[in-house]
């Protein structure tokens, strides 16, 4: 009996290599210019994962969705990824995604054929970026897996790969970094240290909302609301390295806007500001320049750079006899003095943009827990209290 012509997609059985992969054959359709059968292969660590593999692109060939992987070298892949399917996010994101495409995928990857990249090589390219003179820490090589995972994701979305190489593999594990409100003693010294400083209104904000140094420098008076004494975070101020440090609005950090309820303190400190910044318009006459209504700006309504807080922020840290810290730490600061004040933490976590409740507790459980600990010891005392009473 004849033997028939097999057909898309079926296979031979998996056999080991001798570079210790295993590797099984299948057909994937008829070349169109000999008539003869298109023969593939799929390599994997053992016999299961590449049967696992022929299955799906089997499944795929059976549902008319299978195509030929694209045999572009993986750095072409990537500076189309860039061009054209990343047109949505923050520049700032962008030139993130960039520069570890430049400086670490392209060097280590770029000249592996898309179609042939695998776990493996992915695996040790992962690995390699913890060794050497120079290692990355594990959040920046998990950051470098993201861009690449991202950007393969793309591929098989639109049927260049038939699955994502990136996936199952093996991250560094990632510990959060220690946080650093201020002590009570350094929040005393830091208000007494802002007073009569040019951005005293913009540190009292930050440390009473909150708010980022980008989401303050970005805040307009749009999205201020007096009678409701409301602020909506909408945007933030970006600063676009390599552009000529062209700072433009973008976005939040995690894309949605948030409003809140401020304190009447922070509603009077702003509309300290906004009177402040009509004497300026005044003074100013045709050089203002604020198109965009920030609250924060300079004596001609341009927008402050970052660099420019931070230098301030440190002086006065200096001046007041302040241990170091970052601008961040007010942020710190004003969510653990909500925890202490008993605000409720789902309250706080709206206030602060983050993505779940879970989130917060898991930066700020420490101070929860302590709390927690504290009230189990104010009603032991208050139930043995009543007990030997009675």
């Amino acid at each position: 009996m004849p033997r028939g012509r097999a057909a898309n997609g079926s296979g031979t059985q998996p056999r080991l290599r001798p570079d210790g992969r295993w590797e099984i054959r299948y057909t994937a359709g008829i070349d169109p210019g000999t008539g003869k059968l298109i023969r593939k292969s799929l390599y994997g660590k053992t016999s299961e994962e590449v049967a696992r593999k022929l299955r799906e692109i089997t499944a795929a060939v059976d549902a008319g969705t299978w195509q030929e992987p694209k045999r572009m070298p993986l750095a072409e892949w990537l500076d189309t990824w860039l061009a054209e399917y990343c047109m949505g996010v923050k520049p700032s994101t962008l030139k993130t995604y960039s520069d570890v495409v430049k400086n670490h995928i392209k060097p280590a990857l770029g000249a592996v054929l898309l179609c042939d990249l695998q776990p493996h090589e992915i695996q040790r390219f992962l690995n390699s970026l913890q060794r050497g003179a120079k290692p990355l820490s594990p959040k920046s090589v998990k950051n470098v897996h993201g861009v690449l995972s991202k950007a393969l994701a793309e591929a098989v979305r639109i049927k260049y790969l038939p699955m994502n190489p990136s996936t199952g593999c093996i991250l560094p594990k990632v510990t959060r970094d220690e946080i650093h409100p201020f002590e009570a003693e350094e929040i005393t010294r830091f208000m007494e240290g802002i007073k009569g400083d040019p951005f005293e209104p913009l540190f009292f904000v930050a440390i009473n909302t909150g708010m980022r140094i980008s989401e303050l420098l970005g805040l307009r008076w749009s999205r201020v609301d007096f009678k409701k004494s409301t602020i909506k975070v909408d945007a933030q101020l970006l600063c676009l390295r390599g552009a000529g440090s062209k700072r433009t609005l973008g976005p939040t950090k995690n894309g949605k806007p948030r409003t809140f309820k401020a304190a009447p303190a922070v509603m009077e400190c702003l509309k300290g500001v906004e009177r402040q910044q009509k004497e300026r318009r005044l003074k100013a006459g045709a050089v203002w320049d604020n198109p965009l209504g920030l609250v924060f700006t300079n004596e001609i309504g341009g927008d402050i750079p970052h660099i420019t807080i931070e230098h301030h922020f440190a002086r006065i840290l200096a001046t007041a006899g302040i241990g170091e810290h970052r601008f961040h730490d007010l942020r710190h600061t004003f969510t653990v003095e909500g925890i202490k004040a008993g605000v409720d933490v789902k309250t706080l976590s709206a206030m602060l943009g983050h993505s779940s409740v879970a989130f917060t507790l898991d930066v700020y459980g420490h101070v929860t827990g302590a709390m927690q600990d504290e009230a189990a010891q104010r009603l032991q005392a208050l139930i043995i209290g009543r007990t030997a009473g009675n």
